[in-house]
């Protein structure tokens, strides 16, 4: 009910406004017209007080007309005062007129210049309806006060051509009040849905705000239990690590062995939970340092390299000549994403092998790629695959493990060092994973260097 009055109170404000813009400059026309008539008829001559009376009633109604108008454009005070001003001060100046029109259709009834007021009278009503549509009332009473003169007239006129001129000015009139009718319904239309789309629009503002307030503050909790739980984790770790070189017999060591690797998966989790975190608040900072690429990614595989054996795959590492020996950016960052790209890649890939090529775009990109022989992801997937927790489901997780966080966090890594990351894929036939970096990475607000 609230918005709906307010629709309602916002909708008649604007059809004032409207009514206010577009006959600001109206009243201008009546001294134009009453400067003609005088000049072309003998009423000044002939009926002087009526006219000079006319005259300055003309110029009273055009300054009062046109002060309301502005008033009402602006919207200063009550709109429903402005529009009572404006109905006023049209009305007056439509009277005014209309008599003033009669007393010169009856002047010159049997002449040319009682045709030219006629049809002159036609159409001014044609284009004041128009001007006044805004407001249907005052629209339709203008169209009455201004046909009234020109209808007496043609009734006067007691012969076949005055019968032809009631019919025109019938039909006429008739169909300037449908015309109003539509062009005031229109408007209210146009208007009413301007008006709650605006509303929406605000809605959605307040939501989006609302939004990432709440995004925040959780990504800010999750910051805060990832380091609250990481201190006694690594304590927990600490103590299997001692425990595993005390003299355990064969069972007690599968238990810490269990413990251990449980321990370590815990703690990958924690951290990706508390990388997303940073990366969503937008804490996330990057370092930006020269470093020896080749040796990044030596550094980098030969873990890889040794799992890939041990699971009996085919393991190949390439750096084209191209590829510059110096890479600006933040080490640990890159390190993040290969590693997570690679490491998806051996977990997926059950037969065949891992492809890791390191190549130039043009002479200020670096591409990565990360091929494998795994099993493929389905069409369908690819679109949410760099989303959170999106590439992971319940069958999948429990085959091969993994939380559903490492694509999304490289991917907004990706994006926080100013390059691009995808993927091409189909089931069955393996991936090809790829990341774009700049030579020199993009900086980021806040980042240290």
């Amino acid at each position: 009910m609230e918005s709906s009055a307010l629709i309602s109170d916002q909708l008649e404000q604007r059809l004032t406004r409207e009514l206010g813009d577009r006959t600001r400059f109206g009243g201008a026309t009546y001294p134009i017209l009453m400067a003609i008539f005088g000049l072309e008829t003998a009423i000044p001559a002939d009926h002087p007080l009526i006219f000079w009376l006319g005259f300055a009633l003309i110029l009273l109604g055009s300054a009062l007309r046109a002060t309301a108008a502005i008033r009402a454009r602006n919207l200063e005070g009550d709109h429903q005062k402005a529009l009572r001003n404006i109905r006023f001060a049209s009305l007056f100046l439509s009277c005014v007129w209309s008599l003033l029109a009669s007393l010169g259709l009856a002047e010159y009834a049997q002449s040319d210049l009682s045709l030219m007021l006629l049809f002159g009278l036609v159409g001014w009503v044609s284009i004041g309806a128009h001007l006044f549509s805004p407001d249907l009332p005052l629209a339709n009473a203008f169209v009455h006060l201004n046909m009234i003169p020109a209808l007496v007239w043609s009734l006067s006129v007691r012969d076949r051509f005055g019968w032809v001129m009631v019919i025109i000015f019938v039909v006429t009139w008739l169909f300037v009040l449908m015309l109003n009718r539509w062009s005031s319904s229109r408007l209210r239309l146009i208007f009413s849905t301007q008006i709650q789309l605006e509303l929406q629009a605000i809605e959605l503002r307040k939501a989006k705000d609302f939004a990432e307030e709440a995004s925040r503050a959780r990504s800010q909790f999750l910051a805060n239990m990832s380091h609250e739980i990481r201190t006694p984790l690594n304590g927990v770790l600490g103590v299997v690590e001692l425990l595993r070189e005390t003299s355990l017999d064969e069972e007690q060591q599968e238990f810490v062995e269990i413990m251990s690797q449980s321990g370590e998966h815990l703690l990958a989790l924690v951290n990706d939970v508390l990388d997303l975190s940073k990366i969503n608040s937008g804490k996330m900072t990057l370092d930006s340092v020269p470093m020896d690429l080749r040796q990044l990614l030596a550094d980098l595989c030969r873990p890889l390299e040794l799992s890939a054996e041990a699971k009996g795959l085919e393991w190949t590492l390439q750096v084209r000549r191209e590829v510059p020996q110096t890479w600006t950016g933040d080490p640990v960052r890159l390190r993040q994403i290969l590693s997570n790209l690679i490491s998806n890649a051996l977990k997926f890939t059950l037969e065949g092998g891992v492809q890791v090529e390191v190549g130039m775009v043009d002479a200020e990109h670096i591409r990565f790629l990360v091929k494998d022989t795994g099993i493929g992801i389905e069409v369908q997937k690819l679109a949410g695959i760099f989303e959170a927790f999106e590439q992971a489901d319940l069958s999948t997780t429990r085959r091969f493990g993994g939380t559903g966080l490492g694509l999304s966090i490289s991917k907004k890594l990706a994006d926080l060092m100013g390059g691009r990351i995808g993927v091409d894929s189909a089931p069955g036939q393996g991936s090809i994973f790829w990341l774009e970096l700049g030579i020199a990475t993009a900086q980021v607000p806040g980042s240290s260097k």
